[in-house]
């Protein structure tokens, strides 16, 4: 661990799709599904789609933490001691954290409004579900997730253009450390 100074090929892939379905996960659920009236015959479809995106992000998720684990992550961007190299570590956890959170709210949401009856088509969709407490909390969650996931994209460009660091070239796909 730490030998290198880039992220594997493995982690790097599942990164990158990881952002741009978390990406696209938020802006379906806040701008889309959250305005659209549950009597629309579009919405059952596109909440399909976004629990099924929802279960995906938690196994890439799994994937990537199994993946740097057993294949190791490079060593600290940071100076040691700094306070990045601080709190860098639990801002990932953090991260992690909530996309966990994130994936079991929606999951537990889908349980409490019996998302598998909707979907199979044996029930009738709600007239709201701002009534579940699952609710509520995934949609906090979410909130929660978008403000961390700002402050890391805001701390890798501080890197990349401030500092000057090469940040971002530990997730490129192309090796610069040979």
């Amino acid at each position: 661990m730490g030998l290198t100074s880039q992220y594997n090929r493995i982690a790097v892939a599942l990164h990158w799709l990881m952002a741009i379905m978390i990406i696209l996960s938020l802006v379906i659920g806040s701008q889309v599904l959250e305005p659209m009236s549950n009597a629309n015959p579009e919405k059952l479809s596109l909440l399909q789609g976004h629990a099924i995106f929802g279960v995906i992000i938690g196994l890439l998720l799994i994937l990537r933490y199994l993946n740097i684990k057993l294949r190791g992550k490079p060593g600290p961007a940071n100076p040691v001691g700094s306070f990045m190299a601080m709190i860098a570590p639990w801002a990932h956890r953090l991260i992690y954290l909530l996309i966990v959170a994130v994936v079991g709210s929606g999951i537990a949401m889908g349980v409490e409004a019996d998302f598998a009856s909707l979907f199979a088509g044996t029930s009738l969709m709600p007239e709201s579900f701002e009534h579940l407490s699952t609710r509520k909390a995934h949609g906090i969650l979410t909130k929660l997730l978008v403000l961390v996931l700002l402050a890391h994209i805001a701390a890798a460009l501080y890197h990349q253009f401030i500092v000057k660091d090469g940040l971002l070239r530990r997730m490129r796909w192309k090796r610069f450390d040979r």
